[in-house]
């Protein structure tokens, strides 16, 4: 499993959750962890590869930038897998793209499309007839609703709630508890109730 933090302690329950067996973290920054035990697991290099030829790896680290950890996870020969937690929903006519994460609790409804490497926290709800752009990140209790468009790399905060028949482009922010009712463009941080576009102060110059 890629990443050693806190996030990957949680994956490696929901992957024994799901009858899987770990054989360890893969250490994507940090080398004075490697050859330690982290969440009573070995740590490895994430860039040695697999120790006996070619295997499948999860994705153990919530960061919405984990692009560039699967890019690696390729290179080095791993197989991004796919987890469903057994407590978590999904229809039928879902389909599901390579290395998501379903954590339990999650629904996601009918005729929806989840991209690759997404994840939906734990609780998470999505609508029928809604896609999730590539890697992006849905946290534990937000409710996206029907018909909905969410581009690539978007970050959807705990507990946000985002209406039915609206798209929110790539990239971008929706803060946590943020009640979303009109579309979102690329790149944009909203927050609030309802959310509005929130634009940060420039860092002063030093």
């Amino acid at each position: 499993m890629a990443g050693t933090r806190t996030f990957a302690a949680e994956v490696v329950d929901f992957a024994h959750g799901a009858g899987l067996s770990v054989c360890g973290l893969l250490e994507p920054y940090d080398r004075a962890r490697v050859g330690r035990h982290i969440h009573d697991q070995p740590v490895q290099w994430l860039d040695d590869g697999p120790a006996r030829g070619p295997a499948g790896a999860l994705t153990g680290t919530g960061e919405p930038d984990r692009r560039p950890v699967v890019e690696r996870l390729a290179r080095a020969g791993f197989e991004v897998a796919t987890l469903v937690h057994p407590r978590a929903h999904v229809a039928p006519s879902t389909v599901l793209g390579q290395g998501a994460l379903v954590a339990p609790g999650a629904i996601i409804g009918a005729r929806s499309r989840i991209g690759d490497h997404a994840i939906l926290g734990r609780g998470a709800l999505v609508g029928h007839h809604t896609t999730i752009g590539l890697f992006a990140t849905i946290g534990p209790g937000a409710n996206v609703a029907g018909n909905v468009e969410l581009g690539t790399d978007v970050f959807v905060g705990m507990g946000a709630v985002i209406r039915d028949h609206l798209t929110v482009g790539d990239s971008a922010v929706i803060a946590m508890g943020a009640v979303v009712v009109h579309d979102v463009p690329a790149g944009a941080q909203v927050r609030g109730m309802p959310a509005v576009e929130h634009h940060p102060a420039p860092r002063p110059s030093p």
